[in-house]
């Protein structure tokens, strides 16, 4: 699942901590959240053996990346 958003991207500094528990950046909106979502996507990732990746595209926005492998028996 590939998914692409056309906001203002995420600062470098921020793209190697994103995925942690309460991490969080300034909101423009200033909108309150619990900062768990990027962390809860990680984590279903990691227990489907699966990855999700965020990376900033040169035209502005992010690129979200879900994979996971499916197991078949």
């Amino acid at each position: 699942l590939k998914v692409l958003d056309t906001g203002s991207g995420i600062p470098d500094y921020a793209l190697s901590r994103i995925f942690e528990r309460f991490y969080s950046l300034p909101r423009a909106n200033g909108q309150k959240s619990s900062d768990l979502g990027l962390a809860f996507v990680s984590e279903v990732a990691r227990l489907f053996n699966g990855e999700v990746t965020l990376r900033n595209v040169q035209e502005g926005g992010v690129l979200a990346s879900l994979r996971l492998h499916r197991h078949f028996t």
